[in-house]
């Protein structure tokens, strides 16, 4: 098994862009991927004048509205002045409409326009073309183990900071 992981090590070794003495850095290899598909995303809904931070809005909003902007930006980890910019430029471009929260008269309900969710169907589209080109080295067993460990790092650190 060492001699394998050696000669995968090695491999690995003679065929990396990131320089040897990084390669260790599980830190530096999470956030270097995440630079690079996110401005791949990024590029790719620049056609519809969204962002992926948008795109996470709207796709919460989608699954879970109506919210407040408190629970939208609590849910996507945003904080609250950024919030209430991404929700003020959504309104304005009419993906999104505030109305009154009849159960609390100092908030407002956000709910998609069916504009909002036709962009949200063709950002969705794109979004995951482009994870997919990302992804393409991988198996889609290495795909569902990738996506299943992150999922795993995030849930535990995010209880455990929470306590």
């Amino acid at each position: 098994m060492t001699n394998q992981k050696n000669k995968r090590t090695r491999s690995l070794k003679q065929t990396s862009v990131v320089p040897e003495s990084l390669a260790g850095s599980i830190g530096f290899l999470l956030n270097r991927n995440a630079l690079l598909i996110r401005d791949r995303v990024s590029q790719a809904l620049k056609p519809l004048g969204l962002s992926p931070r948008e795109l996470g809005l709207l796709r919460i909003l989608d699954a879970e509205g109506p919210l407040t902007q408190h629970e939208l930006g609590q849910k996507h980890q945003v904080d609250r002045t950024t919030t209430v910019q991404l929700i003020d430029e959504l309104e304005k471009r009419d993906l999104v409409i505030r109305c009154a929260n009849p159960n609390d008269r100092r908030s407002y309900l956000l709910y998609l326009t069916p504009r909002g969710k036709k962009t949200l169907n063709k950002g969705l589209k794109l979004a995951e073309k482009e994870q997919n080109e990302f992804l393409k080295p991988l198996a889609d067993s290495e795909r569902d183990l990738l996506r299943s460990t992150l999922l795993q790092l995030l849930n535990y650190h995010y209880s455990n900071d929470k306590q």
